[in-house]
């Protein structure tokens, strides 16, 4: 019979700040990844953030790559193929389902 309350003014501030700090934690974390939409190809911007981001890593696999810049696992394949042929990162080991990539600069 009574019914649901209504939340209190300091209630509803707490949730709307609660809600603000949400929105832009979400902002900052979303990967700044440009893809085209008729071909899937990376551009040239975001390869370049690729790689300054895969100078820190210590090994690079597709799956690294793909879930780190939300990409599909197939364009991670053809974009560390493509850094090889580059001469940005080495292939320290081959199999038939992952390849490990090394950044060219830990090699040495």
């Amino acid at each position: 019979m009574g019914g649901k309350k209504r939340p209190t003014v300091s209630a509803l501030e707490k949730r709307a700040t609660k809600e603000e700090t949400t929105k832009k934690k979400e902002e900052s974390k979303k990967p700044q990844m440009k893809l085209e939409a008729s071909t899937g190809n990376l551009t040239e911007v975001s390869l370049e953030q690729i790689i300054k981001e895969l100078k820190g890593l210590r090994y690079i696999t597709p799956y690294v790559l793909a879930s780190r810049f939300s990409i599909k696992l197939s364009r991670a394949k053809k974009t560390l193929k493509e850094l090889e042929q580059r001469g940005l990162v080495v292939a320290v080991d081959r199999n038939s389902k992952v390849p490990i990539y090394v950044p060219a600069s830990r090699k040495k």
